[in-house]
């Protein structure tokens, strides 16, 4: 009987390490994000604003603009081009575009 008390407070506790980790995703996403503001400042900052600050007067889409389901819409538009926007496909490789993605997010999600 002790033992089936004494496992309880052991798996509680271990899922609470778990939700923990999990949640914390941005910390392990650190490297990527740094990645993605290193690309950005590359590639994108001259049309969308240094550090997403978009000082195009409209001119350009707003990336702050952009929620957690545009995902696949982003990476659409960034493989293909969109209005004057050119195509990135074979400039920039899916992992570099994830990584401007991962920067966006944890920059507008602060």
């Amino acid at each position: 009987m002790k033992r089936k008390i004494w496992r309880r407070p052991l798996v509680g506790g271990a899922v609470l390490i778990v939700h923990v980790l999990a949640s914390s995703g941005s910390f392990a996403q650190a490297p990527r994000i740094a990645a993605g503001e290193q690309v950005y400042a590359d590639y994108c900052s001259s049309c969308h604003g240094e550090g997403l600050r978009n000082s195009s007067g409209g001119v350009t889409f707003d990336l702050r603009r952009l929620r957690p389901e545009d995902h696949d819409r982003f990476v659409t538009s960034v493989l293909d081009g969109k209005r004057q926007m050119p195509p990135w496909r074979g400039a920039l490789e899916l992992e570099q575009i994830e990584s401007i993605w991962a920067y966006i997010r944890a920059t507008v999600d602060r």
